[in-house]
């Protein structure tokens, strides 16, 4: 059955799930490597910690089958085919501007089906200095 053409369908994105503690301000190295490689991501902010959790509620609300979670220290990257505790990339989160440009990237090179790109060894736990 056709749908009507006032009814828009769903925007193809990638979803960005994050807990509510994570600020516009630490994602901006994310998003800049989503928007480097032109994938539309869209975003909403959840109670939950976990950021396997995340992630899998993301991808299977997004209509590209992509989705990141971030909350505490971690980003997470999965598709909607993965189970929930096996995510397709996972990295520390907000230790380096370009460790997370580059996972938004990859992100995004999922879903163009292009190759990753190399994730540099991320600095030295900031607890530690």
């Amino acid at each position: 059955m056709a749908r009507p053409r006032n009814e828009e369908l769903p925007r193809p994105t990638i979803m960005l799930a994050r807990n509510e503690r994570i600020s516009d301000h630490q994602l901006v190295p994310l998003l800049l490597g989503l928007e480097e490689q032109g994938v539309p991501v869209e975003q909403f902010s959840a109670e939950e910690l976990n950021p396997l959790a995340l992630a899998h509620e993301a991808s299977l609300r997004s209509v590209l089958g992509v989705g990141i979670g971030v909350s505490l220290d971690y980003v997470v990257v999965t598709t909607d085919k993965l189970p929930a505790g096996r995510p397709y990339l996972a990295e520390w989160f907000n230790r380096s501007a370009e460790v997370d440009r580059t996972l938004g990237g990859n992100a995004a090179r999922i879903v163009k089906r292009l190759p990753l790109a190399h994730v540099p060894i991320a600095f030295r736990d900031r607890r530690e200095a």
